[in-house]
């Protein structure tokens, strides 16, 4: 007994409860670390993209663009062009007045023709001119998801 007496005559420590504490603490922040560590590594839901596909042909000197397949995205009434596609030429979005009278949208199978100069866009390739020789660059999106983006070469 003499030898505890040694410790009670220098009583500066922690009590009990707050050790408790501290401890519950440390335990928690650890938690928190972790599960913030392992979520950031799975990562958030992923956005599905559009999975339509297109194909692009030099027809008398106008870009023919047929649209192939659909993705999970398209409508019965196909896609429509003041929400859901995007064709660019060099840079300048065309525009899409007058395109599938009738309010329709962009069915499989239907083809839009890019001519003239500057580039316009028409479902009827009797509506449009040929394009001036060289090099143009195409991009179609379809429901934020690019499609095609690449180089047609008029000759």
């Amino acid at each position: 007994m003499k030898g505890n007496r040694k410790f009670k005559e220098e009583a500066e420590a922690v009590s009990a409860v707050i050790g408790v504490i501290l401890m519950v603490a440390i335990t928690v922040a650890i938690a928190a670390t972790t599960f913030i560590y392992f979520t950031s590594m799975m990562g958030g839901p992923a956005t599905e993209k559009e999975r339509a596909s297109v194909v692009l042909i030099i027809d008398n000197n106008k870009i023919k663009v047929t649209l192939i397949t659909g993705g999970d995205n398209i409508p019965s009434s196909g896609y429509a062009f003041d929400n859901s596609v995007t064709i660019r030429v060099d840079g300048a979005e065309l525009s899409e007045t007058g395109l599938f009278a009738g309010n329709t949208g962009w069915e499989i199978g239907e083809s839009l023709y890019i001519g003239d100069t500057p580039p316009t866009l028409d479902d009827s390739a009797a509506d449009v001119t040929p394009l001036i020789a060289g090099d143009y660059s195409i991009t179609v999106t379809i429901v934020a998801t690019v499609i095609f983006d690449g180089t047609m070469t008029v000759r």
